[in-house]
């Protein structure tokens, strides 16, 4: 209450009686106010004393929060905008919880940061905001804040050959549909009056399990394998 603040440079004490607690005893002799004012004028003293006091703070405060916007900037560096078509990679921070509670031996500073790509389906620059194509399995809105992304840029297998991606994309179906290889289920649960089974991809990193039910994973060989040594 009675401490300086750094922003205001004022004590609340301060900001609400217009002058600042006095020492008991005090230090030196305290002179006494003039007994030759009356209190409507020693009222409007005190009203002016707090307007300034408290017309010096908002400066104060002003001049603070515009300090602290210039050393914010100094780090940031200019917005990236995207379009539609373009390929960006998609932080996984927001999906540690979910990561964690896939399995008891996961540890989510070994999750990936940044997985995709993904397309941009739909730009608003004007709301920092993109709509990628994610897979329909995921139960993920798909529109996300710039923040979140960043752009991806083509493996020049040339130049980088170490850095290759090994991810396969998905195999086409005579019908037209996209599918991937499973290499194995590892864990499952009950749900409603049936199982959900955490499904893994060939080449594709832990961060990429899913979720399918019973009768999405049904004629996987992959189920005939798990149930063989898990069953329930």
């Amino acid at each position: 209450m009675n401490t300086v603040n750094n922003s205001t440079g004022f004590s609340p004490f301060q900001l609400k009686t217009g002058h600042s607690p006095r020492l008991v005893p005090p230090f030196s002799q305290v002179s006494l106010a003039d007994d030759t004012l009356d209190e409507a004028t020693r009222a409007a003293e005190l009203f002016t004393c707090l307007d300034t006091d408290i017309m010096e703070a908002r400066d104060n405060l002003f001049l603070t929060k515009v300090n602290q916007a210039a050393l914010a900037n100094r780090s940031r560096s200019e917005e990236i905008s995207y379009a539609v078509g373009d390929k960006v990679m998609l932080s996984t921070f927001h999906r540690h919880h979910d990561y964690m509670q896939r399995g008891d031996n996961h540890i989510a500073k070994f999750m990936v940061r940044y997985d995709g790509p993904y397309s941009v389906l739909h730009s608003y620059p004007e709301f920092s905001a993109y709509t990628l194509n994610l897979p329909a399995s995921t139960n993920i809105f798909p529109t996300f804040h710039a923040s979140l992304l960043k752009p991806w840029f083509k493996n020049n297998p040339e130049l980088f050959p170490s850095h290759q991606c090994s991810q396969p994309g998905p195999i086409i179906t005579t019908d037209g549909a996209e599918e991937w290889e499973v290499e194995s289920i590892v864990d499952h649960h009950p749900r409603g009056h049936s199982f959900q089974y955490l499904v893994r991809f060939c080449r594709y990193g832990l961060e990429h399990d899913i979720w399918l039910s019973r009768r999405e994973v049904n004629d996987l060989a992959a189920l005939d394998e798990y149930l063989l040594h898990s069953p329930h």
